[in-house]
């Protein structure tokens, strides 16, 4: 599965999953909806720049990735997944060593080229939510290299 997520300054936000094209809706308190094929799986996702977190909420559960500078992991159905470090533009999720993620960072967000059956129920999601924490960290890159 192949999953694109763009964040909109002058146009809306959108995912793109298998070519398909889902609308992500601003909520209140800096919170995103994004679509799916069934009205029952939607999720809200919200990025925290301070806190350098991301927060996915849905029918079927909630997933919290704390971002460190090491060890950056989260949990979803009973697994733990590791993420990567984004720092060389690739983004890399894994389960033990096997991947079960991977893509690149984009100067709009995120494109995830591979993402494995297992965490295909929240990839929009996840994709968003990393897309939002890639474009705040091209922004902090822009504003630091314009002060010196």
């Amino acid at each position: 599965m192949v999953v694109e997520a763009r964040v909109g300054i002058f146009r809306g936000s959108r995912v793109s999953a298998e070519g398909v094209q889902y609308e992500v809706r601003r909520l209140p308190g800096s919170w995103y909806e994004v679509d799916a094929p069934v009205p029952s799986g939607r999720g809200r996702v919200h990025y925290s720049g301070w806190r350098d977190v991301i927060r996915i909420e849905r029918t079927d559960g909630v997933l919290e990735i704390r971002f460190r500078l090491r060890g950056t992991s989260f949990s979803w159905r009973g697994r733990t997944y590791r993420v990567g470090s984004m720092l060389w533009g690739r983004v890399t999720i894994d389960d033990q060593g096997r991947p079960v993620a991977s893509g690149v960072m984009t100067l709009s967000g995120v494109r995830l080229e591979f993402v494995s059956p297992e965490l295909e129920p929240i990839a929009r999601e996840l994709a968003f939510g990393l897309a939002l924490r890639t474009v705040q960290m091209w922004n902090a890159f822009l504003v630091a290299g314009s002060v010196s």
